[in-house]
């Protein structure tokens, strides 16, 4: 017997939503993500000059909406919302209120294939990247640090390339740019003020790298010790990132930096022909190699821009708003002295990125610290399910994290 309901094709995606999930199983966090997802395509359609209701939407709309979502967001954050999309269109054909479901037809690129510039990881393989960086570096290979700040802000290249010593805010826990001496300073030092009365923090600095700039991003609390110590004998005006072989980060340095922790990871592997039966002591090329140089790349294979998928993607499933993530990659999009307002205004944004940072960068630490000590491997895949319940217990106290790491080692 078919159940009753007042839903029609004139109602709206959110009604829908609300009778709709009445007759879900769903826990707590499910309820919270769908929402959400209806939501934003309501928001979408209203973009688009289209009434959020169900007979507005068809295949070529549904068309549009994911070629749209790619711009945006990585295809396992898209095959879930499709996936919310797909199961209330479900429903309410089996009902009769609709014919037939736009949504089921719709086929989202696989996230293991690459496209375009690159996939996203899982939490598994950053980790495992995470953990490469710092073999690297033991063994001379200097990729640690471009890595973890490309791993945890997400920019572009161009905006790496512009970092410099001064970039490294002590006061603030991230990284800035440098600032434009027009501005107001005095309206620049009372929203610093204010930041740091919402931290909880009194300390006032007055070192040049110490003020809020035009571009600002979060830094966990590892990361910012080692950037410490790394610029400590450097000057202010100094590249921050640098390449293999030792100078600035420019041009392809970053893809040379990411495919030498792919290689480590054996996700590529490098083959020169007739190198194993060269004189290496005769020959004069480049690192003693003759013969063509072959890359093999397998389908786990990144790019410096699949970290800025990566991290988009983690911090959307773990409950950071779209708000935020649009905050954090919208960074890249502005040069020096372009953004609208100052970062301070967006404080509750800096707060949920520096959450996650936080959640990701104390899950990498441990699981490495009881590696090495115990020989423990961490589920880091049942661990990442109770991500978003912890990232929200890290939003109402940034002590959280402490009892986050003792629950990990017990």
């Amino acid at each position: 017997m078919m159940k009753k309901t007042t839903i029609t094709p004139e109602s709206t995606l959110l009604e829908g939503f609300n009778e709709f999930e009445k007759s879900q199983p769903w826990s707590k966090n499910t309820r919270r993500s769908y929402r959400k997802n209806v939501i934003n395509l309501s928001d979408y359609m209203l973009k688009q000059g289209l009434e959020p209701v169900f007979k507005n939407i068809d295949y070529e709309f549904v068309k549009k909406w994911e070629n749209d979502q790619r711009k945006r967001y990585s295809p396992v954050s898209i095959k879930q919302h499709k996936g919310t999309m797909q199961s209330m269109f479900s429903y309410y054909n089996q009902l009769g209120v609709i014919t037939g479901n736009p949504f089921s037809a719709l086929k989202v690129v696989n996230a293991n294939k690459p496209k375009h510039h690159s996939r996203a990881l899982n939490i598994v393989e950053l980790y495992q990247v995470y953990k490469a960086a710092f073999e690297l570096q033991e063994n001379g290979v200097n990729v640690l640090i471009p890595v973890l700040v490309d791993m945890f802000t997400a920019l572009r290249v161009t905006s790496l390339e512009k970092l410099t010593v001064r970039s490294v805010s002590t006061t603030m826990n991230g990284l800035v740019y440098e600032f434009d001496p027009k501005k107001d300073r005095v309206k620049e030092d009372k929203l610093l003020d204010q930041y740091l009365e919402e931290e909880g923090d009194n300390h006032t600095d007055n070192s040049p790298n110490s003020k809020n700039k035009d571009f600002f991003i979060p830094l966990p609390p590892k990361l910012m010790q080692l950037l410490i110590k790394y610029t400590e004998h450097m000057k202010p005006e100094d590249a921050l990132l640098y390449g293999l072989r030792g100078k600035p980060l420019v041009n392809k340095q970053m893809n040379y930096i990411i495919n030498k922790v792919c290689e480590h990871l054996g996700w590529m592997k490098v083959e020169y022909e007739n190198s194993e039966n060269a004189d290496h002591n005769n020959v004069k090329g480049k690192k003693g190699r003759i013969g063509t140089k072959t890359v093999h790349k397998t389908e786990k294979h990144f790019t410096p821009h699949g970290l800025r998928y990566t991290l988009s993607t983690l911090f959307h499933e773990m409950g950071v708003s779209d708000d935020a993530i649009r905050f954090l990659l919208g960074h890249s999009r502005y040069e020096l002295g372009a953004l609208q307002h100052y970062i301070l205004s967006d404080a509750k944004y800096i707060k949920e990125i520096r959450a996650a940072q936080v959640i990701i960068e104390t899950l990498f630490e441990t699981a490495m610290e009881l590696e090495s000590n115990y020989n423990i491997t961490l589920n880091l895949e049942e661990i990442y399910d109770e991500i978003p319940n912890v990232f929200r217990n890290q939003l109402k106290n940034k002590n959280y994290i402490n009892l986050f790491k003792e629950h990990l080692v017990k």
